[in-house]
């Protein structure tokens, strides 16, 4: 049946937002030369008027030719169904972009209640296909819809960002622009991204069991020992030897790096209090340099394997209780925090001691 333009609407679930002006104008041409060749699907309102579910350009089209009425085809359908169809018919034709799909798919679930696996079933897709772009939504920021509009990223890295809080996705989002990342570069560049936290542990007043359960507790990837010497007189099972030995049967990794320990001259005196703590920072900073200690190679070493912790014997890195000096965690800790590489992958923000 024909149906007078005046009588029909775009409705609340029409899930086009941008409309491609050049398109239309496209179209219209064309249903000029050839005339209509399918008619619009509509549904008739309780008003007396018609909601348009699939046809949107067409209806454009020719009403920029002027016409009067347009061929449209009535469906005895509710609006649950209707925006379903609207939806389907524009996936299936490609016509909508991913946040397009994603706002009308969040607009049907707050209306009807609908799950996500119902959505799905009934859109004939995957849970996931459903998830992502409702994640686009809900949880990913303006400049990130933005460069997903202008295609500088794909829906792939646009769900990948939004595991991000909205200031690091639009910091995540300049490098991936930045290096033209693929998806899988992307991953693999977000995860020295995120690893932004430097972990220190000591084994005083543990037993190796609790000590590895707090490790595998925090996920810790590698455990770097920075002990000058890797013997424990008062603990045997923290020898490094015992450790490699024992960490080798887990997914921890530990790795001895004594040249980032200090002497025994140096620390037995600060220990004592023979000697002040800023003159021990500038013992050990004096340690690094003789040692050539390179911190860009180093940051990108542990970024490079994973989250780090650094283990020693105190119990705490810094003054508490009982103890009262330093551990030369600390020092090192502080070091790498207060170290900006230009590559945002490779800074640290924060430490946890354990």
């Amino acid at each position: 049946m024909n149906i007078k333009l005046d009588k029909i609407k775009h409705p609340w679930y029409d899930p086009r937002e941008d409309i491609d002006e050049e398109y239309i104008e496209e179209l219209a041409e064309s249903i000029k030369k050839d005339g209509l060749l399918n008619p619009i699907l509509v549904k008739q309102t309780e008003d007396g008027l018609y909601d348009v579910i699939a046809g949107g350009h067409r209806l454009r089209a020719v009403k920029k030719l002027g016409w009067n009425e347009i061929e449209a085809k009535v469906l005895d359908i509710e609006d649950s169904e209707a925006s379903i169809l609207a939806i389907k018919t524009n996936v299936l034709q490609k016509n909508l972009m991913d946040i397009e799909e994603g706002k009308a798919i969040k607009k049907i679930i707050d209306k009807f209640g609908y799950t996500q696996n119902e959505i799905a079933e009934k859109l004939g897709k995957s849970p996931t296909w459903v998830s992502n772009r409702i994640a686009l939504i809900l949880d990913v920021s303006q400049n990130v819809q933005n460069a997903l509009k202008e295609e500088k990223i794909s829906t792939s890295h646009a769900v990948l960002l939004s595991r991000l809080s909205k200031k690091d996705q639009d910091n995540f989002l300049k490098y991936i622009v930045s290096k033209k990342l693929n998806i899988n570069d992307a991953r693999e560049s977000l995860k020295k991204y995120e690893n932004k936290t430097i972990f220190t542990i000591g084994y005083q007043g543990k037993d190796l069991d609790t000590f590895s359960e707090i490790l595998k507790d925090n996920k810790i990837d590698l455990l770097i020992d920075i002990r000058e010497s890797g013997k424990s007189s008062n603990k045997p099972e923290f020898n490094s030897e015992i450790l490699n030995r024992e960490f080798s049967k887990t997914n921890i990794k530990y790795i001895h790096k004594r040249e980032l320990g200090v002497i025994y001259e140096n620390r037995v005196p600060y220990i004592k209090g023979y000697i002040s703590h800023d003159c021990f920072k500038g013992l050990y900073q004096w340690h690094l340099d003789d040692i050539d200690f390179k911190i860009e190679e180093f940051v990108k070493f542990i970024k490079n394997n994973g989250t780090c912790c650094f283990m020693c014997m105190e119990k705490f890195s810094k003054p508490n209780k009982q103890q009262k000096y330093y551990c030369h965690r600390d020092l090192l800790v502080e070091k790498i925090l207060n170290y900006k590489a230009i590559d945002p992958l490779y800074n640290f923000d924060e430490r946890m001691d354990l």
